[in-house]
This record gives C-alpha cells, structure tokens and sequence, in this order.
C-alpha cells in the first residue's frame, strides 16, 4: 500500500541529523558554494566582459559622451531536482537494538551519506573532463609528479594561474588536489625545499597554499564503494589522480565572479512513514539542488598529475 501525502511526516529530529552531516573529505559544495533559492526553480543573470574593452573616451566640448553598454544575459532558467533514497527500519530491529545503536538515525545517516557521495562523484566526473573544462593540461612521463627528478609543479601551477588571470583578470584562490597527488606532491623535493625552513619541517595545505599562492589548498580525499553490488568490494578515490586551480568567491551573490554554484531549494529533510504490511518504518532523505557552472574561465584542470 502506498502511503498518503498525511502519513508522510517530516521528522525535525531526523532532518536536523541529516543537515549536521558532514564529512570533512566531501568537497562538492567548498567548490560550488550553495546558493539558497526560495522556489525549485529561477533564472540567474551573467555579466559578459564588455566592461573590458578599450574605448575612445575623449569628449569634445559641446559634445555628448560615447554611450556604452555593459553585457548581460538571463540564463535558461536552473531547476532545483530532489535527489531522494530510502532505507527500511523493520519494527524488530527498532524494538530489539541494543545501545548505543539507533536504528531510524542511522537510517538518516546511511540515505544522506549516500545523496552526498553522488553529489560529488558526479561533480568530479564533469571536472575531470577537458570538454568541460577546457583551460587543461595533462601531464604525461617525466612531467607528471611522481616523477622527482624531473617533473616541476610549481611552475605547472604558476602556468595555471597565469591561463585563468589572463581570462578573468582575476587570480584563483583554491587548489584542489586529490588524495593521491597530494600524497606524492608533499614529497617532492621542489616543496620540500621550500618547507624545511619552516616550523614544522613536513607539507601541509597551509604551507602548499603559500607556496603556490592560494588562499586554500583542499585535498580531496573522498571515496566510494565502485564495485556493483553483489561483487568483491573496490573502494576508489573519487577525485583521483587530478588537480584544479580554481577561483571560488568567499561570498556568493548578484555580482559575485565563482567558478559555479549549487542553487537549493531548502535544506536537506528527512521524512518517514509506517508501512502497515512490512511493520516498518521508512525513512527517506530528500535534497533538492541542481549544478550551475556560471564561469568555465574560472577553472583550470591539471590531468593525470601523479602516475
């Protein structure tokens, strides 16, 4: 039997749990900076680069000014999609679980662990591609980063902030590397070198971000069960063996230049009702967003960074 719209209740408790969760190695919404939006789905505007151009600005007395006008389009109108999954909490299981265990919390937990592993495995496959992002590099041999002796990351990185400066005059603050490039890049000897000196002697994404002059180095290190279900267990990085040089705004608004957003509609919400025939309790996670690249220029990919 399908519940009705009044057995289905939003639980305060449940939802609260599910907004308060947070993983420290997810970086979808660090890269994307949420954006609120009061109805599922709007329309943003941009401002074009026209405000750039060199005009012939000398008035002769008498004369009127040289009229100008600045670019601005309406983009196609952004929809906010609910991502949703369920878990089954058995009555049983509710009754019979010893302490400290709490079956309907860690249902919440389970479905909004699982919404923000898909939210950021799907941002991380539209990043690494050069058909999206298409300020790129790919490193290969002697110039990936694994490679000592010969490979040269700071001038890699310098090269990257110079390609994005150069298309929105503005330098980017984020590096993001992933797990496995940050493990090798805080060896090698060129940022060794540059940290010996230092307090504490070892890499750290303080240091890094000095080094390479950004505000943040991020260090993406979340993973994912990739193998189907039913087979041998396969945990993989999700970011891989990437990089990015990004430009991210520290405050998201009208005129604010960002690589992209995350326009949402309300917070993350847990709902639950009773199925009477299995004598259960579902609990459903709901999160309604949708992806918004507003500036590619404002991106700069680095692939197969590490061998």
């Amino acid at each position: 039997m399908k519940p009705t719209l009044q057995d289905i209740k939003f639980d305060i408790t449940l939802s609260n749990i599910s907004i308060a969760y947070k993983n420290a190695d997810y970086i979808a919404d660090r890269i994307l900076p949420i954006v609120p939006s009061k109805k599922v789905n709007g329309k943003y505007y941009k401002y074009g680069k026209e405000k750039f151009r060199k005009v012939h600005s000398l008035r002769g007395i008498g004369a009127s000014a040289r009229e100008v006008d600045y670019g601005l389009s309406k983009s196609t109108e952004f929809v906010c999609k609910d991502h949703a999954l369920k878990q089954i909490v058995p009555r049983e299981l509710v009754d019979q679980a010893p302490q400290p265990l709490t079956p309907n919390i860690d249902a919440a937990e389970n479905v909004t662990e699982r919404l923000m592993v898909e939210k950021e495995y799907d941002l991380a496959t539209y990043m690494k591609s050069e058909t999206n992002l298409t300020n790129y590099v790919e490193l290969t041999g002697n110039d990936q980063w694994s490679d000592y002796a010969n490979s040269d990351p700071i001038d890699d990185i310098k090269t990257g902030r110079t390609t994005v400066h150069g298309k929105i005059f503005k330098n980017p603050n984020v590096l993001v590397l992933g797990q496995e490039v940050y493990d090798k890049l805080v060896d090698h000897p060129d940022i060794v070198d540059r940290i010996k000196y230092s307090q504490l002697g070892v890499g750290t994404p303080e240091l890094m971000a000095r080094i390479f002059n950004v505000k943040e180095v991020i260090v993406a290190g979340a993973g994912y069960e990739s193998a189907d279900e039913g087979a041998d267990s396969s945990m993989a990085y999700i970011w891989g063996k990437y990089a990015w040089l990004l430009y991210v705004t520290p405050r998201p608004g009208i005129k604010s230049l960002s690589f992209g957003y995350h326009f949402q509609f309300g917070n993350r919400k847990v709902d639950k009702w009773w199925d009477n025939d299995r004598e259960a309790t579902w609990v459903r996670a709901h999160d309604y967003y949708t992806r918004e690249i507003v500036t590619v220029d404002a991106a700069y990919l680095i692939q197969t960074a590490v061998a």
